[in-house]
């Protein structure tokens, strides 16, 4: 199937060069180089007439150079380079409307357009969104500071401590001037100086309930959870509340060695407490850990290194925009994606899927049915 071309060119990340007289390439990275074999020269002369020149000067040029290709031969041609993923739109006057601080991020979501895509249109869906971030830590604090790159419309802040000197190794948000201060106000001015395009608001205020999380979902977009403690109990708090309010939710938690992220879509994929109900039914040992683990009441040492904080924030992020924009597949969909930090590789854990019928959250089920939920408070 052939696109309607109007100005098409060659996405401006990637090179063009000649190998020799018959072989040339587009690109240069590992794995996203792509070589042609062009004895004739035809398809390299249509390359490197692929600048952003309407479609007509194009047929008119090949047609002229070589006068055994038709229009349809030359549309063939498009259709090739549109297959590797090469060719895109030439954006019209819409990119002048956006800021230039943009512009970088556009490049890098080109890659993984294809012609029918634009990337202008990604980074206007995240101008265009509003998000609640839960918790301002090591994951949340980080996490602030990437998205002010991303240039979100609105961004709700939710905290309720205090700056400490302890958090100075891994929250690089706050400085030493900040220390004793509440952290969604040095995060609202810091963030303020950051990009004051954000329309931003800081609320101090400890999650405990679902009502607590639901004040804040009016004209939000999306969720993320990076709030820790208390372990498993806030989670599924929040899982609750984003249920509710039908909100997709990004959740991350840092461990010893590794990071998780793992992201929920009401009615979509399947939620917190579907996650308990899975390993309910996959684990035999899963009640009885979870009860083991709950009855010791362990409250471990801040386990935080800022290179590793890092590896799991950039993760969550990135997941958040996947799931906001679909610009490309997001990999913690009803499944635990896991960052290792010791030798930087991911991997994601078996899905779980959704339970309509027996989750008590997101479907019809009754949670005196399962007795996981019997050690969650407020169940």
């Amino acid at each position: 199937m052939k696109f309607q071309y109007i100005r098409p060119r060659i996405k401006p990340i990637y090179p063009v060069y000649q190998l020799n007289d018959e072989l040339f390439r587009i690109g240069a990275q590992l794995s996203i180089t792509t070589e042609f074999e062009d004895p004739e020269r035809k398809l390299f002369e249509l390359v490197k007439l692929l600048d952003g020149r309407p479609i007509t000067e194009i047929f008119k040029h090949m047609t002229e150079s070589f006068p055994d290709l038709t229009e349809e031969d030359v549309l063939d041609g498009l259709d090739i380079l549109s297959s590797e993923n090469l060719i895109e739109e030439t954006p019209d006057d819409n990119l002048e409307k956006i800021d230039e601080r943009y512009y970088p991020n556009i490049n890098y979501f080109s890659r993984y357009m294809t012609y029918d895509r634009n990337a202008i249109d990604i980074q206007k869906k995240i101008s265009s969104s509003s998000i609640l971030l839960l918790g301002l830590g090591g994951g949340g604090s980080n996490i602030l500071t990437l998205l002010s790159g991303l240039g979100p419309k609105a961004i709700r802040i939710v905290d309720y401590d205090r700056v400490e000197k302890s958090n100075l190794g891994r929250q690089l948000l706050y400085k030493e001037r900040d220390l004793g201060k509440l952290k969604v106000d040095v995060a609202v001015n810091a963030l303020k100086e950051m990009n004051s395009t954000i329309n931003v608001e800081g609320f101090n205020k400890k999650i405990e309930s679902v009502e607590d999380i639901l004040q804040f979902t009016d004209g939000i977009d999306l969720v993320i959870c990076v709030i820790d403690e208390p372990p498993f109990q806030v989670q599924k708090t929040v899982n609750q509340a984003i249920i509710k309010a039908g909100l997709p939710c990004v959740f991350g938690a840092s461990q010893v060695s590794r990071g998780r992220v793992f992201s929920v879509i009401p009615k979509v994929t399947g939620c917190f407490d579907c996650l308990n109900i899975h390993y309910t039914l996959h684990d035999d040992k899963f009640v009885e850990q979870f009860v083991g683990f709950r009855n010791i009441e362990f409250n471990p040492p801040t386990i935080a290194y800022a290179p590793a904080i890092f590896q799991l924030t950039a993760a969550i992020v990135d997941e958040a925009v996947r799931v906001l924009t679909g610009y490309a597949k997001p990999s913690s969909l009803s499944t635990q994606y896991e960052i290792n930090y010791e030798n930087g590789s991911s991997f994601t854990h078996p899905s779980w899927e959704r339970y309509s019928d027996d989750c008590p959250t997101c479907g019809n089920g009754d949670s005196q049915k399962w007795e996981i939920f019997r050690y969650y408070e407020n169940s």
